[in-house]
């Protein structure tokens, strides 16, 4: 399915993706391609956007902003993980940690769509607001670039994880999420089995007998102590 859209407004990254941007995470409802049919011309030195594009209607489950620090992406900000006193018996019940900057879907529409509070910008393709939030909760439709990404790699139903450029519909990855694909919020890199894998290793050394007591390696132990204590 293809739909396309006329726009005589500045088509350009200066003016629709200012700000760092969102991590989403969600499930995908539609798979199109639009087209944007541009009557306007860039201003000197401004970056003009592409003008076909997958679009991705998304289910929204959760969403945080993005964290930079002198000009690098970093994690989310969280609330670390505790352990709380339960009872008297010196029982503890372990809070996960939890992400502090979390937006809602009212807050995402305003910011990449419009200050209404419809999840598109008013123009880019007014057909679809009556499926999308608000009118239709937590439906969103994000743009990839046609050029970067093809429309046969994602599917309804599958759960992804995609970074905006900047506040804005438009998408700079697009991460599809499995029980073999464990990404972090930073850096989307692959932990998956190699990582569980290297969880078991550390596991089967902390199970495995203990080695036979060795003296010889005690004594050369103490001596090295004691070396240090004469040059202290």
């Amino acid at each position: 399915m293809s739909t396309s859209s006329n726009f005589n407004q500045d088509w350009t990254k200066e003016k629709w993706c200012n700000g760092d941007g969102f991590i989403i995470e969600g499930t995908v409802k539609k798979v199109k391609v639009h087209s944007m049919f541009i009557s306007s011309k860039p201003a000197v030195h401004h970056t003009p956007l592409p003008t076909r594009f997958v679009s991705i209607t998304v289910e929204v489950d959760q969403c945080i902003k993005r964290n930079y620090k002198d000009g690098v992406e970093v994690p989310p900000k969280m609330v670390r993980a505790t352990a709380i006193a339960k009872g008297y018996l010196n029982k503890f019940e372990r809070v996960q940690s939890q992400l502090v900057e979390k937006v809602d879907s009212n807050a995402l529409a305003k910011a990449v769509g419009s200050p209404t509070g419809k999840a598109l910008p008013i123009g880019f393709h007014d057909d679809s607001l009556p499926s999308l939030h608000p009118s239709t909760p937590n439906i969103f439709e994000f743009w990839a670039d046609a050029e970067k990404f093809s429309h046969k790699d994602t599917k309804v139903g599958d759960e992804i994880r995609i970074k905006t450029i900047g506040n804005s519909i438009f998408l700079e990855s697009v991460v599809k999420m499995d029980s073999q694909q464990i990404s972090n919020f930073s850096g989307d890199q692959q932990l998956g089995s190699s990582w569980t894998n290297q969880i078991m290793k550390h596991a089967d050394k902390d199970e495995a007998p203990s080695k036979k007591f060795q003296p010889t390696k005690q004594k050369e132990f103490q001596q090295d102590d004691d070396e240090e204590q004469d040059w202290s």
